[in-house]
Protein backbone atom coordinates (compact mmCIF):
# COMPACT_ATOMS: atom_id res chain seq x y z
CA UNK A 1 0.00 0.00 0.00
CA UNK A 2 2.69 2.37 0.92
CA UNK A 3 4.35 2.10 -2.25
CA UNK A 4 0.74 2.98 -4.23
CA UNK A 5 0.88 5.46 -2.01
CA UNK A 6 4.56 7.18 -3.63
CA UNK A 7 3.01 6.68 -6.91
CA UNK A 8 -0.20 8.62 -6.26
CA UNK A 9 1.88 11.32 -4.35
CA UNK A 10 4.40 11.51 -6.93
CA UNK A 11 1.48 12.06 -9.83
CA UNK A 12 0.06 15.33 -8.30
CA UNK A 13 2.74 17.86 -8.17
CA UNK A 14 2.66 20.93 -9.88
CA UNK A 15 -0.24 19.97 -12.34
CA UNK A 16 -1.59 23.56 -13.13
CA UNK A 17 -0.60 24.61 -16.50
CA UNK A 18 0.57 27.92 -15.83
CA UNK A 19 3.12 26.61 -13.91
CA UNK A 20 4.88 24.53 -15.59
CA UNK A 21 7.81 26.94 -16.60
CA UNK A 22 11.71 25.40 -16.02
CA UNK A 23 13.90 26.50 -13.63
CA UNK A 24 16.55 28.95 -14.64
CA UNK A 25 19.62 26.42 -14.28
CA UNK A 26 22.46 29.23 -14.43
CA UNK A 27 20.69 30.70 -10.91
CA UNK A 28 22.64 30.05 -7.86
CA UNK A 29 19.85 28.57 -5.66
CA UNK A 30 21.61 29.16 -2.39
CA UNK A 31 23.16 32.57 -2.99
CA UNK A 32 19.71 34.34 -4.92
CA UNK A 33 17.84 36.46 -1.91
CA UNK A 34 14.09 35.29 -1.90
CA UNK A 35 13.13 38.94 -1.18
CA UNK A 36 13.96 39.81 -4.88
CA UNK A 37 12.52 36.58 -6.95
CA UNK A 38 9.39 36.60 -8.55
CA UNK A 39 6.31 34.46 -7.89
CA UNK A 40 7.50 32.31 -10.22
CA UNK A 41 11.29 32.29 -9.54
CA UNK A 42 10.20 31.05 -6.15
CA UNK A 43 7.49 28.33 -7.39
CA UNK A 44 10.13 27.09 -10.33
CA UNK A 45 13.25 26.56 -7.42
CA UNK A 46 10.60 25.44 -5.02
CA UNK A 47 9.67 22.37 -8.20
CA UNK A 48 13.40 21.66 -8.19
CA UNK A 49 14.18 21.89 -4.73
CA UNK A 50 11.04 19.10 -4.22
CA UNK A 51 11.90 16.89 -7.30
CA UNK A 52 15.51 16.69 -5.62
CA UNK A 53 14.00 15.56 -2.56
CA UNK A 54 15.44 19.00 -0.63
CA UNK A 55 12.07 19.59 1.38
CA UNK A 56 13.70 21.96 3.79
CA UNK A 57 14.44 24.08 0.57
CA UNK A 58 11.10 23.36 -0.69
CA UNK A 59 9.49 24.63 2.48
CA UNK A 60 11.42 27.80 2.34
CA UNK A 61 10.71 29.09 -1.05
CA UNK A 62 6.66 27.57 -0.97
CA UNK A 63 6.39 29.72 2.09
CA UNK A 64 7.92 32.71 0.92
CA UNK A 65 4.94 32.47 -1.99
CA UNK A 66 2.43 31.60 0.69
CA UNK A 67 3.65 35.06 2.79
CA UNK A 68 4.08 37.46 -0.34
CA UNK A 69 1.58 36.40 -3.10
CA UNK A 70 -1.39 35.18 -1.09
CA UNK A 71 -3.35 35.09 -4.72
CA UNK A 72 -3.61 33.79 -7.99
CA UNK A 73 -2.92 30.42 -9.41
CA UNK A 74 0.42 30.36 -8.62
CA UNK A 75 -0.23 30.77 -4.66
CA UNK A 76 -3.22 27.89 -5.14
CA UNK A 77 -0.48 25.50 -6.37
CA UNK A 78 2.30 26.76 -4.14
CA UNK A 79 -0.02 25.98 -1.14
CA UNK A 80 -0.93 22.83 -2.34
CA UNK A 81 2.61 21.78 -3.03
CA UNK A 82 3.39 23.14 0.52
CA UNK A 83 1.16 20.10 1.75
CA UNK A 84 3.20 17.49 0.67
CA UNK A 85 6.72 19.18 1.36
CA UNK A 86 5.15 19.45 5.08
CA UNK A 87 4.36 16.03 4.46
CA UNK A 88 7.33 14.71 3.12
CA UNK A 89 9.05 16.15 6.06
CA UNK A 90 7.20 14.70 8.73
CA UNK A 91 5.73 18.32 9.54
CA UNK A 92 2.08 17.51 9.96
CA UNK A 93 1.10 19.83 12.40
CA UNK A 94 2.01 22.47 9.99
CA UNK A 95 0.31 20.76 7.25
CA UNK A 96 -2.87 20.13 8.94
CA UNK A 97 -3.40 23.71 9.61
CA UNK A 98 -2.25 24.85 6.21
CA UNK A 99 -4.92 22.06 4.31
CA UNK A 100 -7.48 23.55 6.78
CA UNK A 101 -6.63 27.22 5.90
CA UNK A 102 -6.93 26.09 1.88
CA UNK A 103 -10.46 24.15 2.07
CA UNK A 104 -11.95 27.30 4.09
CA UNK A 105 -10.24 29.69 1.50
CA UNK A 106 -11.14 27.97 -1.72
CA UNK A 107 -14.31 25.05 -0.67
CA UNK A 108 -14.71 24.67 -4.09
CA UNK A 109 -11.37 24.12 -5.44
CA UNK A 110 -11.08 22.00 -8.19
CA UNK A 111 -8.25 19.98 -6.10
CA UNK A 112 -10.17 19.61 -2.91
CA UNK A 113 -10.32 16.24 -2.87
CA UNK A 114 -6.25 16.09 -2.74
CA UNK A 115 -6.35 18.46 0.41
CA UNK A 116 -8.97 16.06 1.96
CA UNK A 117 -6.98 12.78 0.64
CA UNK A 118 -3.71 14.57 2.42
CA UNK A 119 -5.38 15.39 5.60
CA UNK A 120 -6.44 11.75 5.87
CA UNK A 121 -2.54 10.56 5.06
CA UNK A 122 -1.30 13.53 7.51
CA UNK A 123 -3.52 11.97 10.69
CA UNK A 124 -2.60 8.38 9.52
CA UNK A 125 1.15 8.51 9.47
CA UNK A 126 1.36 10.91 12.43
CA UNK A 127 -0.72 7.61 14.22
CA UNK A 128 1.08 4.39 12.85
CA UNK A 129 4.23 4.30 15.11
CA UNK A 130 1.29 3.92 18.31
CA UNK A 131 0.67 0.53 16.40
CA UNK A 132 3.76 -0.66 15.82
CA UNK A 133 4.62 -0.01 19.66
CA UNK A 134 4.17 -3.07 22.03
CA UNK A 135 1.06 -2.52 24.00
CA UNK A 136 1.89 -1.34 27.72
CA UNK A 137 -0.42 -1.09 31.07
CA UNK A 138 -1.51 1.94 30.04
CA UNK A 139 -3.88 0.64 27.42
CA UNK A 140 -6.89 2.70 28.29
CA UNK A 141 -5.36 5.69 27.98
CA UNK A 142 -3.95 5.68 24.43
CA UNK A 143 -5.54 8.21 22.60
CA UNK A 144 -6.43 6.93 18.69
CA UNK A 145 -7.97 10.52 18.04
CA UNK A 146 -5.68 10.61 14.55
CA UNK A 147 -6.65 7.40 13.40
CA UNK A 148 -10.46 8.62 13.78
CA UNK A 149 -9.65 12.08 12.09
CA UNK A 150 -7.92 10.23 9.29
CA UNK A 151 -11.32 8.09 8.89
CA UNK A 152 -13.45 11.03 8.93
CA UNK A 153 -11.36 12.70 6.24
CA UNK A 154 -10.99 9.57 4.05
CA UNK A 155 -15.03 9.42 4.61
CA UNK A 156 -15.32 13.17 3.44
CA UNK A 157 -13.46 12.04 0.58
CA UNK A 158 -15.17 9.41 -1.13
CA UNK A 159 -18.48 10.38 -0.51
CA UNK A 160 -17.99 14.06 -1.83
CA UNK A 161 -15.57 12.94 -4.19
CA UNK A 162 -16.79 9.50 -5.10
CA UNK A 163 -14.94 9.68 -8.62
CA UNK A 164 -11.43 10.86 -7.41
CA UNK A 165 -8.46 9.17 -8.30
CA UNK A 166 -7.71 9.17 -4.58
CA UNK A 167 -11.04 7.75 -3.93
CA UNK A 168 -10.42 3.78 -4.13
CA UNK A 169 -6.62 4.44 -1.62
CA UNK A 170 -8.82 6.03 0.62
CA UNK A 171 -11.61 3.60 1.02
CA UNK A 172 -9.03 0.80 1.48
CA UNK A 173 -7.04 3.04 4.43
CA UNK A 174 -10.54 3.15 5.87
CA UNK A 175 -10.62 -0.72 6.19
CA UNK A 176 -7.07 -0.95 7.78
CA UNK A 177 -8.29 2.01 10.02
CA UNK A 178 -11.45 0.32 11.08
CA UNK A 179 -9.15 -2.93 11.96
CA UNK A 180 -6.89 -1.20 13.67
CA UNK A 181 -9.18 0.78 16.18
CA UNK A 182 -10.92 -2.59 16.53
CA UNK A 183 -7.69 -4.22 17.45
CA UNK A 184 -6.94 -0.63 19.81
CA UNK A 185 -9.94 -2.25 21.44
CA UNK A 186 -9.94 -5.98 21.96
CA UNK A 187 -6.38 -5.35 23.49
CA UNK A 188 -7.95 -3.17 26.07
CA UNK A 189 -10.66 -5.64 26.39
CA UNK A 190 -8.18 -8.20 27.09
CA UNK A 191 -6.04 -5.94 29.58
CA UNK A 192 -9.31 -5.86 31.64
CA UNK A 193 -10.13 -9.86 31.52
CA UNK A 194 -6.04 -10.36 32.54
CA UNK A 195 -7.04 -7.95 35.35
CA UNK A 196 -10.41 -10.28 36.23
CA UNK A 197 -12.39 -6.71 35.58
CA UNK A 198 -14.71 -8.47 33.96
CA UNK A 199 -18.23 -6.44 33.12
CA UNK A 200 -15.41 -4.18 32.04
CA UNK A 201 -13.64 -6.23 29.70
CA UNK A 202 -17.34 -7.71 28.19
CA UNK A 203 -18.24 -3.87 27.62
CA UNK A 204 -15.34 -3.35 25.41
CA UNK A 205 -15.78 -6.72 23.50
CA UNK A 206 -19.59 -5.77 23.06
CA UNK A 207 -18.59 -2.40 21.76
CA UNK A 208 -16.26 -3.83 19.04
CA UNK A 209 -18.80 -6.50 17.90
CA UNK A 210 -21.10 -3.73 17.66
CA UNK A 211 -19.36 -0.69 16.26
CA UNK A 212 -16.36 -2.80 13.88
CA UNK A 213 -18.52 -5.58 12.18
CA UNK A 214 -16.71 -7.53 10.10
CA UNK A 215 -13.05 -6.67 11.21
CA UNK A 216 -10.42 -9.41 12.20
CA UNK A 217 -11.38 -8.60 15.73
CA UNK A 218 -15.11 -9.32 15.60
CA UNK A 219 -14.36 -13.59 16.66
CA UNK A 220 -11.95 -12.83 19.36
CA UNK A 221 -14.68 -10.25 20.82
CA UNK A 222 -17.55 -12.68 20.87
CA UNK A 223 -14.60 -15.18 22.46
CA UNK A 224 -14.07 -13.04 25.33
CA UNK A 225 -17.67 -12.50 25.69
CA UNK A 226 -18.76 -16.11 26.01
CA UNK A 227 -15.46 -16.26 28.97
CA UNK A 228 -16.30 -13.23 30.36
CA UNK A 229 -20.18 -14.00 30.75
CA UNK A 230 -19.66 -17.56 31.89
CA UNK A 231 -16.78 -16.08 34.85
CA UNK A 232 -19.65 -13.69 35.60
CA UNK A 233 -22.05 -16.92 36.11
CA UNK A 234 -24.79 -15.38 33.12
CA UNK A 235 -24.87 -18.34 30.91
CA UNK A 236 -27.66 -17.22 29.12
CA UNK A 237 -25.71 -14.44 27.64
CA UNK A 238 -22.75 -16.63 27.38
CA UNK A 239 -24.91 -19.23 25.55
CA UNK A 240 -26.19 -16.22 23.33
CA UNK A 241 -23.38 -14.91 22.45
CA UNK A 242 -21.49 -18.55 21.73
CA UNK A 243 -24.27 -19.39 19.10
CA UNK A 244 -23.16 -16.30 17.40
CA UNK A 245 -19.65 -17.27 17.46
CA UNK A 246 -20.66 -20.44 15.81
CA UNK A 247 -23.07 -19.09 12.97
CA UNK A 248 -20.25 -16.51 11.92
CA UNK A 249 -17.33 -18.13 12.15
CA UNK A 250 -17.78 -21.80 11.81
CA UNK A 251 -13.56 -22.66 11.49
CA UNK A 252 -12.97 -20.50 14.65
CA UNK A 253 -11.35 -22.75 17.19
CA UNK A 254 -13.81 -23.80 19.89
CA UNK A 255 -11.44 -25.56 22.17
CA UNK A 256 -11.63 -23.28 25.13
CA UNK A 257 -15.78 -22.09 24.76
Amino acid sequence: MQKNILVILAGILFTLAGCSSTPDKDTDLEDTKLEVMTAQQLFDRAKSATLSGNYTRAVELLEEIDTRYPFGSISEQAKLDLIYAYFKKADYEAGQALADRFLRQHPQHENADYVYYMKGVMHFESEVGFFKETFQADLETRDTTNLEAAFDNFRALVEVYPKSKYAPDARKRMIQIRNLLAENQLHIAQFYMERDTYVAAANRAKYIVENYPQTPAVPYALDMLVKAYNILELPELAEQYRKTLLLNYPDYDFADL
